[in-house]
């Protein structure tokens, strides 16, 4: 039997709740990516890795591309959890663009990537969010109308509220690619 692992870094929690979704219903070990080296890892045939979307970047993803040649003999799967829709393509090809400024040609072909739906509660984010977000939703509010995007709306629509996309069906693909490993 392969031995799997699921290593998270979430920052408002929402990329935690998936990892210990997955990590349940595959019967397999979890870990804080802020807790864990890339040696504690070697045991295992199958490394999960879930992080945060934060401006293009996948928060804890360090962690494949600097191990990456230790990892390359290993399944390696990396899930994000963002608001952006993910049944979306134009904003799963953005977050594809992001994930190709970190990611080799070599990694892009080797990881298996998922994308997950999170949540944001406003009076959690910390300053540096806080105002990340008023700036880019003030930069929003200004484009034409007809140029909004389904998305810019909904975050306009949104900003300053608690919205929570979570959905614990949504793990399913990623169980089930696992499964078929």
């Amino acid at each position: 039997m392969k031995k799997i692992v699921v290593v998270y870094q979430s920052k408002y929690g929402a990329t935690r709740k998936y990892a210990k979704w997955i990590a349940k219903e595959l019967s397999c070990d979890l870990f804080n990516g802020k807790d864990i080296k890339a040696s504690n890892l070697e045991p295992y045939d199958t490394i999960i890795l879930g992080g945060g979307l934060y401006a293009g970047g996948v928060n804890g993803i360090k962690l494949l591309t600097k191990n990456f040649s230790s990892f390359s003999h290993k399944n390696l799967v990396l899930f994000t959890c963002g608001l952006a829709d993910p049944s979306n393509t134009v904003n799963t090809e953005n977050i594809k663009k992001g994930l190709n400024k970190v990611l080799t040609e070599e990694m892009q072909e080797k990881i298996k990537v998922f994308h997950l739906r999170g949540a944001m509660d406003y009076s959690k984010l910390s300053p540096l969010h806080r105002t990340m977000m008023a700036l880019v939703c003030k930069m929003t509010a200004k484009k034409d109308r007809d140029s909004l995007t389904d998305e810019d709306e909904e975050m306009l629509a949104s900003y300053g509220k608690n919205v929570d996309f979570i959905n614990i069906e949504t793990i399913l693909p990623l169980i089930n690619y696992i499964r078929n490993l």
